[in-house]
């Protein structure tokens, strides 16, 4: 048998190549050792950090729910308070005892005394969404008694003007009343200061309870109303007012039908006491503008007129109750109006327009009509 020798210098390149697989072996094992304790270090950090998003969402107010494809994977305790009934692996739907509000996102709990008010926002990542539930009744409630203390505040600081405007029509209707007890008055004086004493006793029931109505603090008969209703009401109501003054009412309506959930009479109380105001200003042949849009489920109710515009020490302090510039005036209308609208969780507002008179921006939260 013959064997045949290896090439010179070949024995010596074997040798070299398995060194070299010896130390690469190494190098990668060395690597490995790196990358696992780098995955070890990584694995270390997501448990810690899931350890800490699993505390803050449990110290969390709000509710917090983890929505894969339509079915509740997680829910925080917040959201287990809220929601007793609600399980992981369950489809998700809006309880049906729910019931929405005219604000987006916003929901009552239940129809009696004892529900809550929620409100629901949600992030939504590809198939996921992450939904968070606010209870939200106790910052109603306390803004509700902010605006209330505002405005027995405003009261107290009004105790003057009040006074200022009781004062005169009590002394004019004693002076009348003082006339009839008089025995040696004519028949027909006595009929005339009769219907002046009267005249004087209306005025102070309608400051009285124009009174009234700036301190009351919220909605007592809430109902969904068609907004072209409320306008059709107001314009009803205003009509007379714009006939005897020669100022015609333009009303136009755009978007899509809508409700809002108010009290009616109040509503129409305030959009009638903005327009009495531009009326009363307003000269002869001229023409008022009630335009209203919807937009991003809120209703906007332009009132435009052709007056003289406000002046700009008023501009800051028009809804303010007691400030006018009319003799006459009680300068109450303008402050109902704003109450009414804000209870509603609405806003109002008053600029001037470029091309000359005012303009009232009223808004208030809508939903579509069905």
């Amino acid at each position: 048998m013959n064997l045949q020798a290896n090439p010179p210098g070949q024995g010596a390149q074997l040798e070299e190549a398995f060194r070299l697989f010896l130390q690469a072996s190494q190098d990668l094992e060395e690597q490995q050792k790196v990358l696992q304790n780098q995955v070890d270090r990584l694995s270390n950090d997501l448990a810690i950090a899931n350890q800490r998003l699993a505390a803050l969402l449990g110290a969390l107010p709000a509710g917090v729910l983890l929505i894969e494809e339509g079915v509740v994977r997680d829910l925080n305790p917040a959201a287990r308070a809220l929601l007793p009934d609600l399980v992981e692996g369950i489809p998700w739907q809006i309880p049906t005892a729910w019931s929405a509000t005219p604000v987006q996102g916003e929901y009552q709990t239940s129809c009696d005394s004892t529900g809550r008010t929620v409100q629901l926002k949600e992030v939504t990542i590809g198939d996921r969404k992450i939904l968070q539930i606010q209870d939200i009744t106790e910052s109603l409630a306390q803004h509700a008694e902010t605006q209330r203390q505002s405005k027995l505040a405003s009261m107290g600081q009004m105790a003057a003007s009040i006074a200022h405007q009781l004062r005169t029509p009590l002394a004019t209707a004693t002076l009348y009343a003082g006339h009839l007890a008089d025995p040696l008055l004519p028949q027909e004086r006595q009929g005339e200061m009769a219907d002046k004493l009267r005249r004087q006793l209306t005025s102070l029931e309608k400051l009285t309870t124009r009174m009234l109505q700036f301190v009351r603090q919220r909605p007592q008969r809430a109902e969904s109303v068609l907004i072209n209703e409320l306008l059709d009401e107001a314009e009803q109501a205003i009509a007379p007012q714009c006939e005897r003054y020669g100022v015609p009412l333009n009303v136009s309506l755009q978007g899509e039908p809508s409700l809002v959930t108010v009290e009616r009479d109040a509503i129409v109380s305030a959009l009638v006491a903005v327009l009495e105001n531009a009326l009363q200003i307003s000269p002869k042949g001229s023409v008022i503008q009630m335009q209203t849009t919807i937009e991003a489920s809120r209703v906007r109710i332009q009132i435009d007129d052709q007056g003289p515009g406000i002046e700009d020490s008023m501009l800051n302090s028009m809804f303010e109750p007691f400030t006018t510039s009319r003799v006459n005036g009680t300068g109450l209308g303008l402050s109902i109006a704003r109450n009414a609208i804000e209870a509603h969780r609405g806003e109002i507002s008053a600029t001037n327009r470029p091309e000359g008179g005012a303009r009232f921006t009223l808004t208030l939260p809508c939903l579509p009509a069905l």
